[in-house]
Order: C-alpha cells, then sequence, then structure tokens
C-alpha cells in the first residue's frame, strides 16, 4: 500500500571475521572492523548475527552479551572499553541452547555515529575461535 514504511537496508558489515577463543565470563571485541557513516550509511539500527561455536555443551541458562562502545563521542575520545566493572552499553542478549555451531539473530540494535562491538562469554564454557559478528544496518522509507 502506497505511503506504509518499510525498512530498506545497508550492505552488511563483517564486524569480526575469525574471533579470538573466549573463556566463560570473558569480554572480546568484534576488531575486524568498526561501524561508522561510511558503511553504515547513518541508519539508526542494524540486525547483527552472531556465529559461534562452543568448546563443550552450555549450560541451560547461558548466554552471550552484546555490548557496543560508541567512538569519537567528544573529539577523539572514546567510551571506556567494556569489562566486568564497566559492561558499557548492553545491546543484545542471546540465549545459547546448544553447543554445535549455530547462527543468532540480534535484532533492532540501536547505532551511533561511529562504533564497535564486544561479546560477553557467559556459557560457563569456552567460546571457540573462529566465531564471527555480521551487521545489516538498516532504516524506515516510505513504501510504493
Amino acid at each position: 500500500m502506497a505511503g506504509e514504511i518499510k525498512w530498506t537496508y545497508a550492505d552488511p558489515v563483517t564486524l569480526e571475521d575469525s574471533g579470538t577463543s573466549a573463556a566463560s565470563n570473558v569480554f572480546v571485541e568484534a576488531d575486524a572492523t568498526t561501524l561508522t557513516s561510511a558503511n553504515h550509511s547513518n541508519y539508526p539500527v542494524a540486525d547483527l548475527v552472531l556465529k559461534c561455536d562452543w568448546s563443550a555443551a552450555p549450560t541451560s541458562t547461558s548466554v552471550v552479551n552484546v555490548y557496543r562502545r560508541d567512538l569519537n563521542i567528544d573529539g577523539t575520545s572514546d567510551a571506556i572499553v567494556p569489562a566486568s566493572t564497566f559492561p558499557q552499553v548492553l545491546v543484545g542478549v542471546v540465549p545459547i541452547p546448544q553447543s554445535a555451531s549455530a547462527v543468532y539473530p540480534i535484532p533492532n540494535v540501536p547505532l551511533s555515529a561511529e562504533c564497535s562491538f564486544y561479546i560477553e562469554n557467559k556459557s560457563n564454557t569456552t567460546l571457540m575461535a573462529g566465531w564471527t559478528l555480521k551487521a545489516t544496518p538498516k532504516t524506515f522509507v516510505p513504501g510504493t
């Protein structure tokens, strides 16, 4: 129907293409690239996708927390790096129901002008090396 809004998407951005392993309760940066206006088109939100595998079966209450770190927020000053003492901006909690490699969606994550992402392994088992995190920025546009 004309005039209704719909989503439009920017190209996917690989934030991490082969992450390092992480023991339980450890924060790891998705450091292949950051999101900036050049690659997120100033869109306000993104759908993230985490793909990961585990060294052993996670417990039934296992999650991966996803945090955003805002960059260049006061000139060239960045927000504090997320850590257990100051986790920063929580943007997603991913329940981990299985030990096999799987893909986990994290929809509608709010973005800032420039940001990076960190994951926190809360699974009581080791997150295996090779995990990936991708973002597909999106915004609303008028329908035709």
